[in-house]
């Protein structure tokens, strides 16, 4: 079993760049995975809510989105920061514009939506600290409402390394992990919000 820290995966992800896979194909790879294995626990096509943040892991969410509509999903999509976005993630939301049941909106449109899957894309392993209100009030929300629980690599408010948790921490019923474990994954106190941990290859050693 392999057990990174936040800085570890870092390091290790720039390493895989340095031997020729690029950044967008570690993301592809991370949200090709996520959504493979969710296509398997749920065969039949629904709706899927997914939260995004500005950075690489409200890309791989976007990525999953595209997958899935290619599945017959249909996939709200939801910027809680705000619509600039990190370079690669900018990348894949362009590749979901105009797709037939792809819709970007916001969080407050969807909370009465019956949704089979809510997908936390929000931060990843770098989160530290306290959650800006925006984001703790959309974790709030997310937690109220029905439907599978979705963690991409760490639940948004869970720090990956210390399992120090917000008191607003998204609560997954699924974590993917993508390469390896993180502490918070194995710590108990981090285990409480992350449900089932399932760990990803995404090509990085």
């Amino acid at each position: 079993m392999k057990v990174y820290t936040a800085e570890e995966m870092r390091q290790h992800e720039q390493m895989a760049v340095n031997k020729g896979i690029s950044f967008a194909q570690l993301m592809e790879n991370a949200g090709s995975a996520a959504a493979g294995d969710l296509l398997k626990r749920f065969p039949e096509a629904g709706r899927a809510l997914i939260v995004c943040g500005k950075g690489n892991n409200g890309g791989d969410g976007l990525v999953i989105a595209r997958i899935l509509q290619a599945a017959g999903w249909q996939a709200d999509i939801v910027f809680v920061l705000g619509n600039e976005l990190s370079p690669l993630a900018e990348t894949n939301r362009q590749k979901l514009l105009n797709l037939p049941g792809i819709e970007f909106t916001e969080l407050n449109a969807c909370l009465k939506k019956p949704y089979t899957l809510i997908i936390d894309g929000i931060f990843g392993t770098g989160f530290t600290g306290a959650l800006p209100q925006a984001v703790a009030e959309a974790c709030r929300s997310l937690n109220a409402m029905p439907g599978t629980k979705i963690a991409l690599d760490i639940p948004t408010g869970l720090n990956c390394d210390t399992s120090e948790a917000d008191a607003d921490t998204f609560q997954a019923d699924i974590t993917y992990t993508f390469a390896a474990y993180k502490p918070a994954h194995l710590d108990e106190a981090g285990k409480a919000y992350c449900g089932e941990t399932l760990c990803l290859d995404i090509g990085i050693e």
